[in-house]
């Protein structure tokens, strides 16, 4: 996979962020003690150990995991990721982070994360499908549709849901498998990378409005964790942007004076990557490039203090958890940048994926172009809501989004504690 941005100075643990998030909202709602532990300790933890028998013979053991953040507002939802170096601190923190997101976003689900601690480069596709099924095999009982929903995340395709999905219904034969980002075949969204891409290219279009940008001829770089930046990239060159970047799983390009999208979307059709093409790179210091508006999904803390202070954009929209850290949002907000926050930004995929779990449970075919305008909508929706709290209680959009995620989830806690 492309890297959207090199390291840059130390980076802040992704549970370091969003405590310091979490204790700066919830000071400022005056939140109870007891109410801070419970909504920052999660409900429940699991690991696993899981033997794979390599194609030579070895076996090898795995380490899997699954934390639950918190169902108060409805079953847990979150993502399973196949990583080197994953560590349960982390996924800790993208299941509270998922939580909020939820919350924003205003769907009843509560936060979830899981996956495997692997180096899938290292597996062959027999070995990767053997793993992935092992690991639904052994976190069975912990998943239900109306339990504990696993979405895709790092390293997870339609195909890796799919094994899991049928891992689930070897033993659950008549119950509807507990799983999003399927193949559309099995159930899954058609075309769910351009549903969400096209959200947030909306959202980035509504943001630079309201900023007082004009929106043609914005130069835009965009990056995701899966294949949705291309579709990003691509609606917002139909509203007439410039884009001069884009960076994904299927790698990353850059031309500094605008991509050609129709003739990227050719290659892509003809050879499913971006290798190739004129100007791909393996990687991309994505936070010096000369744009506009930078919008990027990365892996947390990739936009450290020091790599803020080379970012070149004047509005930053965040579509993956905790890419920037408390100190670089505090430098943005200085430098007058102006930043849509994880939990707004994020939600496209949030609404895409709530979107799936309701035709799975109602056993629906899905409308692509019905749930198309709905996440559109919606994302819109909730951006809007945070940004009447921006300004009605003063604060910065991230306050006002963790401010209105917290209070939402804990009214939920309190009345089932009354």
């Amino acid at each position: 996979m492309a890297q959207g941005t090199a390291a840059v100075g130390l980076r802040e643990t992704a549970s370091s962020c969003i405590r310091r998030y979490f204790d700066a909202a919830a000071d400022r709602l005056g939140l109870h003690a007891e109410m801070r532990k419970l909504l920052s300790v999660p409900f429940r933890e699991l690991t696993v150990e899981l033997p794979l028998r390599r194609d030579d013979g070895r076996l090898q053991l795995f380490r899997g995991y699954r934390v639950q953040h918190n169902g108060v507002r409805g079953p847990l939802i979150g993502p399973i990721c196949f990583q080197s170096g994953l560590e349960l601190e982390t996924l800790r923190a993208a299941a509270e982070s998922m939580t909020w997101r939820c919350a924003v976003a205003n769907v009843p689900f509560g936060g979830a994360a899981g996956g495997v601690a692997c180096d899938q480069a290292q597996l062959s596709r027999s070995e990767f499908e053997r793993l992935v099924r092992r690991y639904g095999a052994r976190l069975r009982e912990m998943f239900g549709i109306y339990q504990d929903v696993c979405a895709p995340g790092l390293n997870t395709g339609s195909d890796a849901m799919s094994w899991i999905a049928e891992e689930y219904s070897a033993l659950q034969k008549n119950a509807v498998a507990p799983v999003i980002g399927k193949l559309p075949k099995n159930g899954g969204l058609p075309d769910s990378d351009g549903i969400v891409g096209r959200s947030i290219a909306a959202l980035v279009a509504r943001a630079g409005e309201d900023a007082g940008m004009f929106v043609p001829g914005l130069r835009v770089a965009v990056g995701s964790l899966d294949r949705s930046a291309f579709h990003t990239a691509s609606a917002l060159n139909h509203l007439g942007c410039t884009i001069v970047a884009i960076f994904e799983e299927r790698g990353g390009l850059r031309c500094s004076t605008g991509i050609d999208m129709q003739s990227l979307a050719d290659h892509l059709r003809g050879t499913g990557s971006l290798a190739g093409y004129e100007g791909a790179a393996e990687t991309i210091d994505v936070h010096a490039l000369d744009c506009d508006a930078l919008v990027l999904g990365a892996p947390e803390g990739t936009l450290n203090t020091a790599a803020a202070a080379q970012v070149r954009a004047r509005l930053v929209v965040e579509t993956s958890e905790l890419v920037v850290t408390p100190d670089a949002d505090h430098y943005f907000a200085k430098q007058g940048v102006l930043v849509i926050p994880d939990l707004v930004g994020g939600c496209a995929a949030v609404l895409a994926a709530n979107a799936e779990w309701w035709n799975n449970v109602q056993r629906l075919a899905p409308k692509e172009e019905t749930i198309r305008q709905e996440v559109n909508d919606s994302l819109l929706r909730a951006y809007e809501q945070v940004c009447e709290r921006s300004r009605r209680e003063h604060l910065g959009l991230r306050m006002a989004a963790y401010s209105l995620a917290i209070e939402r989830v804990a009214r939920c806690e309190r009345l089932r504690l009354t």
